[in-house]
């Protein structure tokens, strides 16, 4: 049984006996469960206690209600803080945390709320489009109130974090799924951001006389790399502390957003108005703050101490944690090259298809000399 998105039904019988037909649901639908009684009063209630994954839970519920047991059964839902896995033949190596004290939870819990921070992925697309489509009509009216509820609804913490918990613990299903999670909201919040402009464009709701100049001001590709990079980065490790102390990971996630979000909308309208230094910049931002953010917490999640205690599993996680920070650190780095010489860039680009200006290779020249 999967340990994300999990609740505790709690079942009341009322009545002298308990009814089989209760427990044939229960065993129907493949579920462990515990049932408490007294043994002094046989006409006091008995509770059945059975952790259920949350899509289940209303098949389960309509199962118990076709009964017809109403006036002797209660139900309760609970949502359990985390669900926490046992071993069973040997102790969890993911219970403790050497080094962090009372600070830090555990990290089969922390492994719990990082699957759980991961939603339902029709859920995650149409949140991120929402954010990203609020984004663009923020840029649009050069409102940052509008960018700021965009970065409120965007769900983009989940994926990141659960990513880097998945790489320090060598979970590779976590981590796939949580990478094709990055991957299809980023494009998913591109190609959104994109075609609404497109669409306010061309539709005559927003004039083509867009002052590029406050675009400008919005975007972020003209401020220094390594500013940048120092900002996602700061996202990345404020996420892993929050993650793993246990505490309010939504203000985290608005800073997250924060890094992600309002460039998506800069580089929807770039595209929509053809200007390529605009869309090409706020697009690398986007590449070089998501890659940042999980570097920074694959780092702070394995200073912090959660990783294998044993040492055959030390070894291959941390192999695993090492080449995917290599890997990281080294994209940053020509992303960050890239976005400084994004202008000389542009103006090649400019040359090569409009065919105007200086010759290509006087560009070329004056850019690299």
């Amino acid at each position: 049984m999967k340990i994300k998105d999990m609740r505790v039904l709690k079942i009341l019988v009322t009545g002298e006996e308990m009814p089989s037909t209760i427990l044939e649901v229960l065993d129907g639908n493949d579920l462990d469960y515990v049932i408490s009684d007294s043994s002094t009063d046989a006409s006091a209630a008995a509770m059945i206690s059975c952790p259920v994954p949350a899509p289940s839970v209303e098949a389960v519920r309509e199962d118990l209600n076709e009964l017809g047991l109403e006036d002797r059964v209660y139900i309760v839902l609970v949502d359990p803080e985390a669900v926490v896995p046992t071993g069973t033949e040997s102790e969890d190596p993911y219970s403790q945390v050497e080094g962090l004290g009372y600070q830090g939870i555990s990290r089969g819990e922390l492994h719990s709320k990082a699957a759980d921070l991961i939603p339902d992925f029709t859920i995650y697309g149409l949140m991120t489009v929402i954010s990203a489509i609020i984004a663009t009509a923020g840029v649009l009216l050069e409102s940052m109130a509008v960018l700021v509820g965009s970065m409120v609804i965007a769900p983009l913490i989940g994926p990141p974090m659960a990513t880097s918990v998945a790489t320090v613990i060598d979970d590779n299903v976590l981590f796939n799924e949580s990478i094709r999670y990055q991957l299809t909201g980023s494009a998913l919040g591109m190609v959104s951001a994109t075609v609404f402009a497109l669409l306010l464009r061309f539709t005559s709701f927003v004039s083509s006389e867009v002052s590029i100049e406050a675009v400008h001001q919005l975007s972020t590709h003209t401020a220094p790399g390594a500013l940048l990079i120092i900002v996602a980065l700061s996202a990345g490790v404020a996420g892993a502390l929050s993650l793993s102390t246990g505490a309010e990971v939504g203000l985290v996630g608005v800073m997250i957003a924060a890094a992600l979000v309002p460039p998506l909308g800069v580089m929807g309208v770039g595209i929509a108005w053809f200007e390529p230094v605009i869309a090409v910049g706020s697009g690398l931002v986007v590449l070089i703050n998501v890659l940042s953010i999980n570097l920074a917490a694959i780092i702070s999640f394995w200073y912090l101490g959660y990783h294998p205690e044993s040492w055959l599993e030390l070894r291959k996680a941390r192999s695993k944690m090492l080449v995917r920070v290599i890997s990281l650190t080294v994209s940053i780095l020509v992303l960050a090259t890239l976005l400084t010489n994004l202008t000389g860039a542009a103006e090649v680009i400019s040359v090569i298809f409009q065919g105007n200006g200086p010759s290509l290779r006087t560009i070329l020249y004056t850019i690299y000399t």
